[in-house]
């Protein structure tokens, strides 16, 4: 891990834990001309199946902070929610395990990870691991666009 890869790494959190500025600021750097981040043997078809995955996982979270009023509701969604992201968690990892995936994006997608099961385990409000969930899909996405344009096609 180089240096240009810690501060992007650190942008990437800041956007995940506060969004706004920080949030734009990633995604630019994403989107950008130069590659912030090393891209190895990653493969469009391997981040593809990363990102379905947990895009989902993102999607149900939102969509269940939205739509769930009481605490016995609430706690099978996050019965729900470890679950989906325990899975998602072995999937980056194998597809890294397979070097589909470069140790950088890996590590990003772990970061997403992470940062929602702290706010599950520190019982955020639910407003704020919506927001969460919103912020990550943003910069999952824009991942994605990072991939398709420097990723291996196979």
């Amino acid at each position: 891990m180089g240096p240009r890869f810690a501060n992007f790494e650190q942008s990437f959190k800041r956007a995940l834990e506060i969004g706004g500025t920080e949030l734009l600021s990633a995604i630019d750097q994403l989107l950008g001309q130069k590659p912030v981040l090393y891209i190895g043997d990653t493969t469009i078809t391997a981040y593809r199946r990363v990102h379905e995955i947990l895009g989902s996982v993102l999607d149900f979270v939102a969509q269940a902070v939205a739509q769930t009023a009481d605490e016995k509701q609430w706690s099978e969604v996050v019965s729900r929610l470890a679950l989906e992201l325990s899975r998602a968690k072995v999937i980056v990892n194998y597809q890294l395990a397979r070097e589909q995936l470069s140790q950088d994006i890996a590590r990003l997608l772990n970061d997403v990870l992470d940062s929602l099961e702290k706010a599950l385990r520190d019982e955020k409000r639910k407003k704020d691991i919506r927001d969460l969930a919103e912020r990550s899909r943003a910069l999952i996405d824009a991942l994605a666009v990072f991939v398709y344009r420097y990723g291996k096609k196979r």
